[in-house]
């Protein structure tokens, strides 16, 4: 049922994000035309349709083709640079996935290599340079968060396996010591038998032999398996090691001496004492409230703690929870794998642990632990991964500032303008519609169309013309004005000329 949830959960999680890709690309194509992209590419008709498909094909395609999936992104994006939060996507997967740079630096430079081989001459260099800056924004950055992410993720699994190995190792030396006692104690006694029974029973005699010849074997077999699996020659817990670990005298001690080194602590116990449970499950109460206790001394040592202990009939419930810190207090150095060794030691019992922020505020360890061996609570662990929820707040916020950076990118660049060519009419071209031709040089003027008559150029046969002024006159006695003439709604000519300015205007 999990892994039915998990998976559900993956699927609506992707759906949102091509969702989230296919409505940004569709918001930024609208303005690709004023900024030097061919008409073709608005929001109307097959050609942005078939790119907002393929952006967002390529956003669901990229766990499974990363390669192919940020190299397709990369020539997108030189084509269509709305696609740019589909290339942040894939780049950042790529990212994750540990794709060598050479590879990201062909993605890098293929945007660039789009433009030059597509852009007309005479506005490549600014549409270049705006590529340019957009790749910094749309694959760089994304791929390298990915691969810093990546690296917290691998360090984060080798520090819980290293953990997990010492708990293990520590859970194999409490074996060791347990069982090799008693069998120590099993030779002994058969040995003291073998004795007593020498010249009187000689079957008894050689039953006890026997008895103590196989605990003797199964003692060496015990330490030839388990040997001294302690890391680093840390010492065992003499607490945890004795009878009494887990008890109602045991963790009243341990929240004693918290108290007394200065920690607003209180125990609830509910139930029995915890004197008749198997000795495993005990040591893991031990464990579970000194560890508990000793973080809170580390991180929150002015917040009040409170330790709940329940002995019911099937399970025994441990919890330790510490409200918001009062006091801002020194924090001390910690290894950070004690709560993921108190996970594995729970789960090798069978039982539940969760660990992470308490709803009420503050911090809350929790546990339940099986009183029968072989009474697993759960199939899983269950874990709390407050990781997993800043990684999906951290991916949005990281799209919106993708998007936010492209579409500042494209907006407030200045576009293409006449005076950044030589040709002040090179902005448009023969063919563009009168809305095309607006958006460069705005609606038509009535005054400049006044002020052309008698000084403008013969009207093309079957056309209209539309005039404006431009904004920098030649000198003070001459005025420019700019005509467009359309035939059929498309550009037919364009031209410019001078007009005398009068003189009451001068």
């Amino acid at each position: 049922m999990k892994r039915v949830d998990r998976r559900w959960g993956t699927v609506l999680a992707e759906a949102l994000l091509a969702g989230f890709v296919a409505g940004v690309t569709i918001f930024l194509a609208d303005l690709l035309p004023a900024w030097g992209w061919p008409e073709v590419f608005r929001t109307t008709g097959p050609v942005p349709a078939a790119v907002i498909v393929g952006a967002v094909v390529l956003t669901l395609a990229r766990r499974r083709f990363t390669v192919s999936a940020l190299l397709a992104a990369s020539v997108s994006f030189g084509l269509f640079p709305a696609t740019g939060v589909a290339l942040a996507v894939v780049a950042h997967t790529a990212g994750t996935r540990g794709r060598r740079w050479p590879l990201f630096g062909v993605a890098a430079l293929s945007p660039a290599a789009v433009v030059l081989l597509t852009q007309p001459a005479f506005r490549w260099q600014y549409v270049l340079v705006v590529i340019v800056v957009s790749t910094v924004f749309c694959l760089v950055l994304p791929a390298l968060a990915g691969a810093m992410q990546a690296q917290q993720a691998r360090l984060v699994v080798a520090l819980r396996d290293r953990a997990r190995l010492e708990e293990r190792s520590r859970l194999a030396e409490e074996m060791h010591d347990q069982l090799g006692h008693r069998l120590s104690l099993i030779t002994m006694f058969s040995g003291a038998l073998e004795v007593a029974a020498d010249g009187k029973d000689p079957e008894l005699r050689q039953a006890a032999g026997h008895v103590r010849s196989t605990a003797k074997l199964a003692l060496e077999e015990l330490r030839e398996s388990l040997g001294i699996l302690r890391p680093g020659g840390e010492p065992a817990d003499p607490a945890e090691a004795t009878d009494a670990a887990g008890t109602k005298a045991d963790i009243t001690e341990l929240v004693t001496s918290s108290r007394d080194a200065g920690l607003d602590v209180a125990l609830d116990w509910r139930g029995a004492d915890l004197d008749g449970v198997r000795p495993p499950v005990r040591r893991a109460v031990h464990r579970v409230v000194r560890e508990a206790l000793t973080n809170v001394h580390k991180h929150a040592a002015g917040a009040s703690v409170t330790v709940v202990v329940d002995h019911g009939p099937e399970v025994v419930k441990v919890a330790v929870r510490n409200g918001a810190e009062r006091v801002e207090a020194e924090r001390l150095p910690g290894t950070g794998r004690g709560l993921t060794g108190l996970r594995e030691r729970v789960r090798l019992l069978g039982g539940v642990f969760t660990a992470g922020p308490d709803p009420e505020g503050g911090f809350a360890v929790t546990t339940e632990l099986p009183l029968r061996a072989g009474a697993p609570l759960a199939d899983e662990v269950v874990e709390e991964r407050p990781g997993r929820f800043q990684s999906g707040l951290l991916l949005v916020t990281g799209l919106a500032a993708v998007a936010a950076l492209l579409l500042t990118t494209l907006a407030f660049v200045p576009p293409l303008a006449p005076a950044d060519s030589e040709d002040p009419l090179a902005s448009v071209r023969i063919g563009m519609t009168p809305e095309e031709v607006e958006e460069w040089f705005g609606p038509n003027e009535p005054s400049a169309q006044v002020a052309a008559q008698g000084h403008e150029p013969p009207i093309p046969e079957g056309s209209y013309c539309v005039y404006t002024a431009a904004a920098d006159p030649p000198d003070a006695e001459t005025a420019a004005i700019f005509r467009f003439c359309f035939g059929d709604d498309r550009l037919v000519e364009k031209t410019w000329f001078e007009v005398p300015v009068p003189k009451e205007e001068r």
